[in-house]
Protein backbone atom coordinates (compact mmCIF):
# COMPACT_ATOMS: atom_id res chain seq x y z
CA UNK A 1 0.00 0.00 0.00
CA UNK A 2 1.12 3.51 -1.09
CA UNK A 3 1.02 6.22 1.62
CA UNK A 4 -0.63 8.98 0.37
CA UNK A 5 1.52 12.49 -0.11
CA UNK A 6 0.04 15.58 2.12
CA UNK A 7 0.22 18.92 -0.12
CA UNK A 8 2.53 21.73 1.52
CA UNK A 9 -0.94 24.10 0.78
CA UNK A 10 -4.27 23.92 -0.39
CA UNK A 11 -6.38 26.59 -1.31
CA UNK A 12 -9.91 27.50 -1.00
CA UNK A 13 -12.60 28.05 -3.43
CA UNK A 14 -12.91 31.76 -2.13
CA UNK A 15 -9.14 31.93 -3.15
CA UNK A 16 -9.40 30.64 -6.58
CA UNK A 17 -12.15 32.26 -7.72
CA UNK A 18 -10.35 35.64 -6.52
CA UNK A 19 -7.79 34.68 -8.66
CA UNK A 20 -10.16 34.75 -11.62
CA UNK A 21 -12.04 37.53 -10.99
CA UNK A 22 -9.35 39.75 -10.56
CA UNK A 23 -7.82 38.29 -13.92
CA UNK A 24 -10.69 38.80 -15.64
CA UNK A 25 -11.40 42.18 -14.20
CA UNK A 26 -14.94 41.42 -12.96
CA UNK A 27 -16.59 41.76 -8.96
CA UNK A 28 -18.73 39.04 -7.63
CA UNK A 29 -21.69 40.44 -9.54
CA UNK A 30 -20.06 39.96 -12.94
CA UNK A 31 -20.36 36.29 -11.55
CA UNK A 32 -23.54 35.90 -10.21
CA UNK A 33 -24.68 37.33 -13.63
CA UNK A 34 -22.97 34.66 -15.83
CA UNK A 35 -23.83 31.59 -13.34
CA UNK A 36 -26.90 30.76 -14.99
CA UNK A 37 -28.75 28.71 -12.26
CA UNK A 38 -32.29 29.56 -12.34
CA UNK A 39 -32.13 31.03 -8.95
CA UNK A 40 -32.80 34.71 -8.43
CA UNK A 41 -30.02 37.06 -9.17
CA UNK A 42 -29.70 38.29 -5.41
CA UNK A 43 -29.60 34.00 -4.12
CA UNK A 44 -26.49 33.55 -6.66
CA UNK A 45 -24.62 37.03 -5.15
CA UNK A 46 -25.23 36.32 -1.87
CA UNK A 47 -23.90 32.50 -2.23
CA UNK A 48 -20.83 33.90 -3.84
CA UNK A 49 -20.40 37.05 -1.41
CA UNK A 50 -20.78 33.96 1.69
CA UNK A 51 -18.19 31.82 -0.54
CA UNK A 52 -15.77 34.58 -0.68
CA UNK A 53 -16.19 35.87 2.84
CA UNK A 54 -17.21 32.25 5.03
CA UNK A 55 -14.28 29.91 4.71
CA UNK A 56 -15.38 27.02 7.19
CA UNK A 57 -16.34 23.56 6.92
CA UNK A 58 -19.68 23.88 7.94
CA UNK A 59 -19.97 26.36 4.25
CA UNK A 60 -21.43 23.39 2.32
CA UNK A 61 -21.84 24.45 -1.81
CA UNK A 62 -24.36 23.13 -3.51
CA UNK A 63 -24.28 21.20 -7.00
CA UNK A 64 -25.86 24.43 -8.58
CA UNK A 65 -23.49 26.65 -7.32
CA UNK A 66 -20.45 24.21 -8.50
CA UNK A 67 -22.51 24.71 -12.06
CA UNK A 68 -22.35 28.21 -11.92
CA UNK A 69 -19.45 28.70 -11.24
CA UNK A 70 -17.97 26.68 -13.99
CA UNK A 71 -21.36 27.98 -16.50
CA UNK A 72 -19.40 31.72 -15.28
CA UNK A 73 -15.78 31.02 -15.61
CA UNK A 74 -16.06 28.42 -18.64
CA UNK A 75 -14.21 25.86 -16.63
CA UNK A 76 -14.53 21.94 -15.81
CA UNK A 77 -17.16 21.04 -13.97
CA UNK A 78 -14.88 19.65 -11.48
CA UNK A 79 -12.12 22.37 -11.17
CA UNK A 80 -13.94 23.98 -7.67
CA UNK A 81 -15.48 20.76 -6.90
CA UNK A 82 -11.81 19.24 -6.69
CA UNK A 83 -10.44 22.27 -5.18
CA UNK A 84 -12.71 22.40 -2.53
CA UNK A 85 -12.39 18.58 -2.00
CA UNK A 86 -8.56 19.09 -1.32
CA UNK A 87 -9.24 22.27 1.24
CA UNK A 88 -11.69 19.95 3.36
CA UNK A 89 -9.34 17.12 3.52
CA UNK A 90 -6.42 18.79 4.95
CA UNK A 91 -7.36 21.41 7.29
CA UNK A 92 -3.71 21.67 8.44
CA UNK A 93 -2.50 22.88 4.94
CA UNK A 94 -4.99 25.30 4.40
CA UNK A 95 -3.57 28.94 4.04
CA UNK A 96 -5.01 32.29 5.38
CA UNK A 97 -7.04 34.06 2.91
CA UNK A 98 -8.84 37.21 3.17
CA UNK A 99 -10.30 38.84 -0.21
CA UNK A 100 -9.69 42.06 -1.37
CA UNK A 101 -12.63 44.95 -0.91
CA UNK A 102 -11.69 45.52 -4.59
CA UNK A 103 -13.75 42.35 -6.16
CA UNK A 104 -17.29 42.57 -4.23
CA UNK A 105 -19.59 44.79 -6.09
CA UNK A 106 -21.25 47.88 -5.13
CA UNK A 107 -24.29 45.85 -4.50
CA UNK A 108 -22.65 43.71 -2.42
CA UNK A 109 -21.40 46.94 -0.23
CA UNK A 110 -24.67 47.93 -0.19
CA UNK A 111 -25.88 45.82 1.34
CA UNK A 112 -23.52 44.54 3.81
CA UNK A 113 -24.04 48.19 5.15
CA UNK A 114 -25.38 49.24 8.01
CA UNK A 115 -27.33 51.61 6.92
CA UNK A 116 -27.24 54.65 4.81
CA UNK A 117 -24.02 57.04 5.33
CA UNK A 118 -24.40 59.80 8.07
CA UNK A 119 -26.92 58.32 9.34
CA UNK A 120 -27.69 58.50 13.11
CA UNK A 121 -29.79 56.80 15.77
CA UNK A 122 -33.09 58.54 16.43
CA UNK A 123 -33.20 60.27 19.72
CA UNK A 124 -35.53 59.55 21.95
CA UNK A 125 -38.27 62.08 23.65
CA UNK A 126 -36.78 63.96 26.51
CA UNK A 127 -38.78 63.62 29.42
CA UNK A 128 -40.54 66.50 31.04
Amino acid sequence: MRDERKPAAVFSVAEMLCDEIVARGWTTEDVARRMNTGRPFANDLFIIDLIMTVQDDGLLIDDITFDGLSAALGVSNWYFRNIDAAWRKWPDCRQMFVPPDSIFSLLSKEAASPGPPNASPQASPKEE
